[in-house]
């Protein structure tokens, strides 16, 4: 019953014309945090440059501290691009020697102290949008079935809002447009 209120709750907030695109994005990261107790940190990815790079819209870490920007490309992590294009999720319960994201181990999963990782792709018109990542930090989690199910839910309903008010919305600006208005409408 959670998860379904969960989901409808969802569903309403994110419907809200008069809610702001951070507060939307942060109520998707609250409630994959609320859904996925494992996960401590979450982030919603954009895809860009046809798909050869995903920047940061939103990221929730343990400390509930916010931030967004930044920027992961195809050519410094390809084994991950190439899974996460051609899968739906990516699942990797040790992620610093997972063949798909150890390549994140030195530059990104030591800075924020992550261990564990669990993806998934939300998409538009039926190809890859963007991707909502649940991450755990000190310890490697194995991820459970429910969770990569009730993430998946949760990134059809983002998928419908990021599709219809970020994607149409981003596509005519650079990447720098887009980091700065979100930092500048950050609050």
């Amino acid at each position: 019953m959670l998860h379904v209120d969960l989901l409808t709750n969802l569903s309403v907030y994110l419907s809200n014309p008069r809610t702001s695109l951070n507060d939307k994005l942060l109520k998707i990261c609250k409630a994959v945090k609320l859904a996925v107790p494992t996960c401590d940190r979450v982030s919603i990815w954009l895809f860009f440059n046809n798909n050869t790079e995903l920047v940061a819209l939103k990221c929730l870490d343990e400390r509930s501290v916010q931030t967004q920007g930044e920027v992961l490309s195809a050519q410094d992590h390809p084994a991950y691009f190439a899974h996460i294009l051609a899968n739906e999720f990516l699942i990797a319960a040790d992620a610093r020697t997972h063949a798909n994201t150890e390549s994140f181990t030195s530059a990104y999963f030591t800075n924020y102290d992550i261990y564990s990782l669990l993806d998934v792709t939300f998409k538009k018109d039926y190809l890859p949008l963007g991707v909502i990542c649940c991450e755990r930090t000190k310890i490697i989690t194995h991820w459970q079935t429910a969770d990569a199910e009730i993430l998946k839910k949760i990134s059809l309903k983002a998928s419908l809002f990021i599709s219809d008010n970020i994607a149409d919305t981003f596509a005519s600006k650079s990447k720098a447009d887009i980091i700065a208005q979100l930092n500048n409408h950050n609050t």
